[in-house]
C-alpha cells in the first residue's frame, strides 16, 4: 500500500498534537495555586503557608477564623490588582524571607511549626521596628491584609458588627417628649 500525502499529513498532526499534549502529562513536584493571578504568581505551598499565617493572626474559636473566610485569597487579589510591581516584588522577597526567618529560628518551614512557635516568630517579627527587614514588612502586610478581610467579610458584618445600609437609624441628641 503506498503512502499519500494524506496519510502523512494526518500522522504528522497526530505527533503534533502529541507533542503538545506531553507537557500537561508530566507532573510537577509544586502544586499550584487556587487562585489565578494576573502579575505575579505564587506556589500552592506558598498560598498554604498564607493561609496558616493569617489563621494565626486570626485564629478559629468560637468563631470563624480568617482560613474559614479565605482571608489570604484576598491577600493575594489585593496585592495583585492593587499593589505596584515593586511591592509585588518586595511581597514575593519577604516570603522567601519569612519563610527562611522561621527555618532560623524554629529549624523547620512555618507551615511545619506548632501553634507556640508559629506565634513566637510573628511576635518576633511584630516587634521589629527596622524599615529594611523583608520578613517584618511581609508580616506587617500580611497582617494588615488579613485583618482587613476579616473585618469586610459577611461573618463579621452580618454577626459581629451589624452593618446598616446608609442612611440608617437616626441617633437624635435630644429626646423627644411629646409631639
Amino acid at each position: 500500500m503506498p503512502v499519500t500525502r494524506r496519510t502523512v499529513i494526518k500522522q504528522f498532526l497526530y505527533a503534533s498534537a502529541g507533542i503538545v499534549l506531553i507537557p500537561s502529562c508530566v507532573q510537577e513536584n509544586k502544586s499550584k495555586a487556587s487562585i489565578l493571578l494576573k502579575n505575579f504568581s505564587i506556589t500552592g505551598s506558598e498560598e498554604a503557608m498564607l493561609a496558616e499565617i493569617s489563621e494565626t493572626i486570626i485564629p478559629k474559636t468560637n468563631t470563624p477564623g480568617a482560613k474559614d473566610i479565605s482571608a489570604h485569597l484576598f491577600l493575594l487579589k489585593m496585592m495583585d490588582d492593587c499593589r505596584s510591581k515593586e511591592d509585588q516584588e518586595k511581597f514575593l522577597d519577604g516570603l522567601k524571607a519569612f519563610e527562611q526567618a522561621s527555618k532560623d529560628k524554629n529549624g523547620k518551614s512555618f507551615s511545619e511549626s506548632n501553634t507556640e512557635q508559629r506565634a513566637a516568630l510573628l511576635a518576633a517579627l511584630a516587634a521589629v521596628k527596622d524599615k529594611g527587614n523583608a520578613a517584618a514588612e511581609f508580616f506587617s502586610t500580611v497582617k494588615r491584609y488579613t485583618v482587613q478581610a476579616y473585618t469586610s467579610s459577611e461573618y463579621f458584618l452580618t454577626k459581629v458588627q451589624v452593618y446598616e445600609l446608609v442612611p440608617g437609624r437616626y441617633h437624635g441628641c435630644v429626646p423627644v417628649k411629646a409631639a
